[in-house]
């Protein structure tokens, strides 16, 4: 952090004419005291030789992949007049921040893990309280409906695989166990799901499926980059190294581009909004219809530019950050399933009054009436750990970035806090 050394003894030798010479640096006198100072001023070999501590290019990435070390390393702290930089300065001055990041971070990735698999793990464990009543809805659906009485023996074999890869793939991400494994197994399970259910036509749960995906995929890539980092290192430089890495881009782009599906459809539910409003001759009625229709379009504008930032990797970490924290809030908001429950008399009842069905596909022969309290009430359990983990895809490009295939790959979310300590 400082960028002055201390002298802390005298280099000297002997020249040809016996007096004594001393490093280069600037001499200030005493008068009264008769006594030599030695004021040594910062140098570029000051920078060279604490920059040599590290050669390894990965010693400075593990502090945290927040921060990126190497940016911006010729810039002043005054010259950044951004307010995340002042924040991160006021909070250095108290703490070491790359110390918090170097603790928290591995803790802070866990989490971000955590909130990805959140949906998956959620679902087994509906799945297995409720084995038989969806092996009921799976075989009378769309897809399967039409074997006829194979049907149920089919739905136990698919439901059951997908069980499986729920909850041990879940786990295995948690603990970093054949996460390659695990994370193709969450992908072929969020594409699966859609159609065993009869879900195609639904959108929301369709687009939040694809984010969800996304984020897999991005994840998936992190950790191989990270196996291969460690595998790297260990063994002797290669060339053969540029197949996988081309590989490893192209899908950390594609899942990038799938991350921001669940936003364009809430712009088109903006958008739908905007354009369907009722024709009144009360002013009141109108006004509040016009203030609706700017708060929609406004909502419908920044969307589609956050979902287009994210695609393209364009200041990508800033707006994932701030999409996921409003996602959260939206979630919180539309789906809190933990305020409709509670327990009276030794027992859990559901609060009929304060909750609302959802807008999901249904079949021809079913109507919302005929879903019970409980059912409604695992339908918004659903998606609210369906929208935690949307943000858990978001706060996973926030971390980590956008990736190779970038208009801004190397976009630090934290800034440097540099200061010289004397």
């Amino acid at each position: 952090m400082g960028g002055f050394l201390e002298l802390v003894g005298t280099f000297a030798g002997r020249s040809e004419e016996g007096q004594p010479k001393v490093a280069p640096c600037n001499e200030l006198f005493d008068e009264e005291e008769g006594k030599r100072e030695l004021v040594v001023e910062e140098t570029s070999t000051s920078t060279t030789a604490t920059a040599t501590k590290s050669k390894n290019p990965s010693a400075n990435h593990e502090l945290h992949p927040l921060m990126n070390p190497g940016a911006n390393k010729n810039k002043k702290p005054s010259e950044d007049g951004s307010l995340i930089q002042l924040i991160m300065l006021n909070l250095d001055e108290r703490c070491s921040v790359k110390l918090l990041l170097r603790i928290w971070g591995p803790r802070l990735e866990f989490v971000v893990r955590l909130m990805l698999v959140a949906t998956f793990l959620d679902d087994s464990f509906r799945m297995a309280m409720h084995f038989t009543e969806h092996i009921e809805q799976v075989g009378q659906g769309a897809c399967l409906k039409w074997l006829g009485a194979a049907s149920p023996i089919i739905a136990t074999v698919m439901l059951g695989i997908g069980l499986l890869a729920q909850s041990i793939g879940s786990i295995c991400l948690l603990a970093l166990l054949q996460s390659d494994v695990a994370t193709m197994a969450l992908v072929g399970w969020a594409i699966a799901q859609p159609m065993l259910y009869s879900q195609i036509s639904n959108l929301e749960f369709m687009s939040e499926s694809l984010s969800l995906i996304g984020g897999l995929l991005m994840l998936r890539v992190h950790l191989l980059s990270k196996h291969q980092a460690t595998s790297i290192s260990s063994s002797p430089p290669s060339n053969n190294n540029n197949g996988p890495r081309t590989t490893s881009a192209i899908t950390q782009l594609i899942g990038r581009l799938l991350l921001p599906t669940a936003y364009l459809y809430h712009a088109g539910l903006f958008l739908f909004s905007a354009v369907t409003l009722d024709e009144t001759n009360n002013l009141a009625t109108y006004l509040s219809s016009l203030s609706m229709f700017v708060i929609n379009t406004a909502a419908l504008v920044a969307l589609v530019i956050g979902s287009i930032l994210v695609a393209t990797g364009l200041k990508s970490r800033t707006v994932a950050l701030f999409l996921a924290l409003i996602n959260l809030g939206f979630v919180l908001y539309q789906h809190p399933f933990f305020r409709f429950v509670h327990r009276t008399g030794g027992e859990w009842t559901v609060d009929e009054d304060y909750m609302w069905m959802l807008n999901v596909a249904l079949s021809k022969d079913v109507t919302p009436s005929d879903f019970d309290p409980w059912q409604i009430y695992d339908l918004h359990r659903y998606y609210f750990f369906l929208g935690l983990s949307t943000s858990g895809a978001l706060l996973l490009l926030a971390q980590f970035g956008p990736g190779e295939i970038a208009m801004q790959k190397d976009e630090v979310l934290l800034p440097v806090v540099a200061r010289a300590r004397d």
